[in-house]
């Protein structure tokens, strides 16, 4: 009888073993994240174009090397840094689940009209 509870119990602690190690999965892309840098001039992003997997977890740095604030948006993933003159601001946000492109631009009256504009490239 006890040998029977010895092996009742080993076959429980394996199973909680193999059980948590299945858990804990997620379905974003945390542990792929990328970290990713632009910078801002007067009117303009380097680079404007950034590329990444659907649903990607993303790490992104702007530096505005500008002499005014600037803005980076992604209405798509409700994502909108401000960076004043000489700084640097970052933000995590997650890529859209869909691939395609999709628009980023300054919001500051004017600035994506005088072409601070970009894209998300997700595929």
């Amino acid at each position: 009888m006890i040998q029977r509870t010895i092996w009742c119990l080993i076959l429980l602690i394996g199973l909680a073993i193999v059980l948590s190690a299945c858990g804990g999965a997620s379905s974003s892309n945390s542990a792929n994240a990328v970290n990713l840098t632009v910078t801002t001039t007067e009117f303009k992003f380097d680079p404007a174009t950034i590329t990444v997997a659907p649903g990607q977890t993303v790490n992104l740095t702007v530096n505005n090397k500008g002499s005014i604030e600037h803005t980076w948006v992604l209405k798509a993933a409700n994502v909108k840094i401000t960076v004043q003159p000489g700084k640097s601001e970052t933000k995590t946000f997650t890529a859209p689940p869909t691939p395609g492109t999709y628009p980023i631009d300054c919001d500051i009256a004017g600035h994506k009209e005088a072409g601070m504009t970009g894209q998300l490239i997700v595929k």
